[in-house]
C-alpha cells in the first residue's frame, strides 16, 4: 500500500475534466453539470483557467476563484491548502492546460483506499 504522503495530486486526480468557456451561458453549464452529475466545472477563457463553477446540490451554483496546482504537487500539501481555502477542488494544470481536477471526493477515495 502506498502512503498518502508519497502520492502527488496527479496520481489521484480525475483526468481530462469537463470544462466550459467563459462566454457560454450559465444555463449550458448547469445543464452539463446536472446531466453528467459533476459538481465542479473549470471555466476557461481563451484556453486559460479563470474560475470554477461549483454546485453541491444542482440547485445552487457559484463561481469561485480557481485553486490551480501542477500534477507533481504533493497530495498532502494540496489537501491542506484546500482546507485552508475552504475549497472543494484543485484544478490541475500541466503545460498551460487543464489536465485534471482533484476534488474532495477524490480525497475520500484515497483515504478509503488506505483503510484496512
Amino acid at each position: 500500500m502506498t502512503s498518502a504522503k508519497a502520492l502527488s495530486v496527479g496520481d489521484v486526480m480525475t483526468s481530462q475534466p469537463l470544462t466550459i468557456g467563459r462566454e457560454q451561458p450559465t444555463s449550458t453549464a448547469r445543464e452539463m453539470m446536472r446531466t453528467l452529475d459533476v459538481h465542479h466545472l473549470p471555466i476557461l477563457e481563451r484556453g486559460e483557467l479563470v474560475g470554477v463553477l461549483t454546485s453541491h446540490d444542482h440547485e445552487r451554483f457559484d463561481t469561485v476563484d480557481a485553486y490551480a496546482v501542477g500534477p507533481d504537487a504533493p497530495l498532502g500539501e494540496v489537501a491542506a491548502e484546500m482546507v485552508a481555502r475552504r475549497s472543494d477542488c484543485a484544478v490541475v494544470i500541466e503545460r498551460g492546460r487543464v489536465a485534471g481536477i482533484f476534488t474532495s471526493q477524490d480525497a475520500l477515495r484515497v483515504i478509503a483506499g488506505l483503510m484496512p
